[in-house]
């Protein structure tokens, strides 16, 4: 596991660090996202999460659901096309688990895809990680969580 600037970042998954958005391939054709752990110091306390109902249809780049965080409401974009097959019903009753563990019990969205091309769709793994989120965080003057 990586420690950037304060955050954890789990060494066995794929990471999109514009969307702040993690990606683990768990079957075939199934992949499960969640929240970084950059993504959740900067949101700060989350409110609701609305995710899309199984079964819909997204296009890479497009919402699987809704984050209501502190004054504000986000989405949260999967880097994949693909169907919605789960979503963590218990984050939509305790949205808090989300902040309280992003890499596991807080995951958000399952997704049945075809399209698991993690380079195609800037998923990033490995050495590639740090220098990612390095920019990221630089980008947003982030220096680390609060605490």
């Amino acid at each position: 596991m990586s420690t950037i600037r304060g955050c954890n970042v789990p060494d066995d998954r794929f990471y999109h660090p514009q969307h702040n958005v993690w990606v683990q391939p768990c079957a075939d054709d199934m992949v499960v996202l969640g929240a970084t752990s950059y993504g959740v110091a900067v949101a700060g306390e989350f409110i609701a999460f609305i995710p899309k109902p199984v079964g819909m249809k997204i296009q890479a780049g497009r919402a699987a659901g809704l984050l209501e965080i502190a004054k504000s409401v986000t989405s949260f974009r999967t880097p994949l096309a693909g169907e919605v097959a789960a979503f963590n019903a218990a984050a939509v009753d305790d949205p808090g688990l989300i902040a309280r563990d992003p890499y596991g019990e807080g995951w958000l969205v399952q997704l049945r895809t075809n399209d698991w091309q993690p380079a195609t769709h800037g998923l990033l793994s490995g050495v590639a990680i740090v220098p990612a989120f390095e920019t990221e965080m630089t980008r947003d003057n982030f220096t680390g969580p609060l605490r």
